[in-house]
């Protein structure tokens, strides 16, 4: 399955396990064991779906992006440069 397509599965299942979780706890109580459990697998579900959007924003970068950055962030914390500007 390719990514798009499994990103909008995870997406469909995540919707519908927060509607289950609401519905539950609208039904048993916010505390209960049920919610806990839906919530949990929520979280689940909802990690997965980061990974794959990290994952997916690591393959887009690359090396030369994130050297950029790295060299970025070396020249705005270098006293000399920090001098330079406001000069």
């Amino acid at each position: 399955m390719n990514r798009d397509r499994l990103k909008a599965k995870l997406l469909e299942t995540i919707n519908n396990k927060r509607n289950e979780m609401i519905d539950t706890a609208n039904r048993k109580g916010y505390t209960s064991d049920d919610v806990v459990k839906c919530s949990q697998e929520l979280d689940m579900l909802l990690n997965k779906y980061q990974q794959i959007v990290l994952e997916e924003k690591e393959r887009t970068t690359g090396p030369f992006h994130e050297f950029v950055h790295t060299m970025k962030k070396w020249t705005l914390t270098d006293r000399y440069s920090l001098q330079l500007v406001e000069k």
